[in-house]
């Protein structure tokens, strides 16, 4: 069996680590039967493009930003609420939880399994205009946000920001052109896609911390014989 892995991040960033080790843990736990392939940096679309191909079976799995998936079920909007967590740790109880699994399960209405959340850190915030020491400091900066989300959108117009919804792959070469002030991410995906090569201020605002999702094609899933979902999903958590 081989299985396509997608992602937006590029393979030597903590998402390609994981999948890497996931991909290895398969094939080991599934000895030699189980073939993950990776394929990193955006190459089989966009994230929200990733999403649909999993449903519609056309991709194996993706992983991603939890805010991707809020669209299409509004629920995991609680992940987009600012300091909802004072921690990290804090956040993997909460994700580990009978709650965590509540939140997978909210998926599989819409053709998905939830796998396993996936860490990937708390979000600050670059840009070329100033440091950001106070709200007001954000006002008027045209910052990229989450596409497929309206709660970013609605985040950054509230601090007076003029937020643009754009994938990732996009964002080095706007900033780059100066068709955007800045952006925000975790530090991990900022220092993964270079963009302190376009941007002079980094702040670590640290104003939500929202977890990436792992997911596959839901009938597929329950197609598998058993041992085979035990395997996966044995291997999606020693991703994590």
């Amino acid at each position: 069996m081989t299985l396509r892995l997608g992602f937006e991040t590029s393979l030597e960033s903590p998402q390609g680590v994981g999948a890497k080790e996931m991909a290895q843990v398969a094939n080991k736990l599934s000895k030699g039967r189980i073939n993950i392939e990776l394929f990193p940096d955006q190459q089989l679309g966009t994230g929200p493009q990733m999403i649909e191909m999993v449903k519609k079976g056309e991709l194996d799995i993706f992983q991603g930003g939890a805010g991707m998936f809020s669209a299409m079920e509004p629920r995991l909007n609680v992940f987009d609420i600012p300091y909802l967590f004072e921690s990290v740790e804090q956040a993997y109880k909460v994700l580990d939880s009978k709650f965590g699994k509540e939140m997978l399960a909210t998926l599989e209405p819409h053709g998905l399994k939830g796998l396993s959340f996936w860490e990937n850190g708390i979000r600050s915030t670059t840009n070329n205009v100033r440091p950001i020491t106070k709200p007001d400091d954000i006002k008027g900066l045209k910052m990229r946000v989450m596409p497929a989300n309206p709660v970013h959108v609605m985040l950054w117009k509230g601090l007076g920001a003029e937020p643009t919804p754009l994938p990732f792959g996009e964002i080095y070469d706007k900033l780059k052109r100066g068709e955007l002030d800045g952006q925000e991410h975790p530090i991990a995906p900022i220092y993964a896609g270079k963009f302190y090569e376009v941007q002079k201020y980094l702040s670590l605002t640290k104003h939500m911390y929202g977890p990436l999702i792992q997911i596959t094609n839901l009938e597929k899933f329950k197609a598998m014989p058993k041992a085979t979902q035990n395997i996966l999903l044995k291997a999606s958590y020693a991703g994590v």
